[in-house]
C-alpha cells in the first residue's frame, strides 16, 4: 500500500499514522509510476527559484 501525505506519531511502543491518500499496490500501474516519477524527477532538475522548487518537491513526494 501506498501512503501518501500525512503524520506518523511514535510513543509508548505505539505507532500512530494519519495520510491524506492511499493507494493499493494492486491498483498501481508500474509503468505509469516509472513515467510518472521520471517527469516529476526532470522538473526537480530544472526548476529554477524557489516557487518551482518547492512545486517541483511536492510533485516528486
Amino acid at each position: 500500500m501506498a501512503l501518501m501525505g500525512g503524520f506518523a506519531r511514535i510513543g509508548n511502543n505505539k505507532i500512530t499514522i494519519l495520510v491524506k491518500n492511499t493507494e493499493k499496490s494492486s491498483d498501481i500501474d508500474p509503468e505509469e509510476a516509472k513515467q510518472t516519477l521520471e517527469i516529476a524527477e526532470a522538473n526537480l532538475s530544472k526548476a529554477e527559484g524557489k516557487r518551482q522548487l518547492i512545486e517541483a518537491n511536492l510533485s516528486l513526494a
